[in-house]
């Protein structure tokens, strides 16, 4: 395609930014509509360089972009798409190997990234370098579950306990977090409210206070695993979601019992030279 350019994104305004992603990610598999409020927060969250993100012009609008957050020398794709009108005009390769350059002219060693096990994008992102690290589950389960996954969730004595002491016994665990689970990303939420079961072994952490929403879900082991899932999917009146578990003791149990995630995706990373 002709009379295309790359840019960075580092003078935009939020109100462009949100037109821009609403207009990109028509089409896509959920729907992704954000707010102006939505897309601060995401900022926010996602710590993503606007300076370091870069968007594709073409007929003087532009038409693509891709945000990059920045953790030290690492960082990570926060959103990536293509305007439905100028999808498969070839467009995607370039941009992506536009951010990969720009990403690693400022220092950075590996970039990473998470797309849906459908998504044709998982092509592009090979084909300029990405490599598959492992499968992520989500999981998005109505409040009510049925009777013989119910049984398996007994009661279970947890303890509120301090963020840091959460963190560091998951540390302990050698529970590797995808991006937004990683420890910095989660503590930018705010006042959160942390459980572990009494070995220490198994956790959980929620926004505000354990009605609500959970952030973050560990195990050392399979007994930790039914500690805290008793809590985590025993909440009455909330809906179970997890985003981007790996292959662990906490899918196992819920795979055991049932429960299925709604969607997979892949972890992918790129080590930059």
């Amino acid at each position: 395609m002709k009379n295309i350019r790359i840019i960075t994104l580092k003078s935009i305004s939020l109100e462009e930014l949100v037109d821009i992603w609403n207009r990109c990610w028509r089409g896509y598999y959920y729907d992704m509509t954000y707010t102006f409020k939505q897309i601060r927060v995401w900022l926010q969250l996602s710590q993503v360089s606007l300076q370091h993100s870069i968007a594709i012009v073409a007929d003087d609008q532009v038409v693509g972009f891709a945000l990059l957050s920045v953790d030290r020398c690492d960082g990570w794709i926060a959103g990536a798409c293509i305007n439905p009108v100028y999808r498969r005009k070839g467009l995607f390769t370039p941009l992506m190997s536009s951010q990969l350059n720009l990403a690693a002219n400022v220092g950075l060693k590996r970039v990473y990234l998470e797309v849906l096990e459908q998504n044709h994008a998982l092509k592009v992102y090979q084909s300029v370098g990405f490599r598959q690290m492992r499968q992520l589950n989500i999981y998005r389960t109505p409040s009510w579950i049925n009777s013989s996954s119910a049984r398996a969730f007994e009661a279970c004595s947890l303890e509120t306990v301090p963020a840091e002491q959460y963190f560091e016994n998951r540390r302990r665990a050698f529970f590797n977090p995808a991006w937004q689970r990683r420890e910095e990303y989660l503590k930018r939420y705010g006042p959160c409210s942390a459980v572990m079961n009494l070995a220490g072994s198994a956790g959980a952490l929620f926004v505000g206070d354990t009605n609500a929403p959970c952030l973050d879900v560990w195990s050392a082991n399979e007994a930790g695993a039914e500690d805290v899932i008793s809590l985590v999917i025993g909440r009455s009146n909330v809906s179970f979601s997890l985003t981007n578990q790996p292959e662990d003791w906490i899918v196992a149990l819920l795979s055991a019992c049932g429960i299925k995630p709604c969607a997979k995706q892949y972890e992918m990373c790129i080590e930059l030279t």
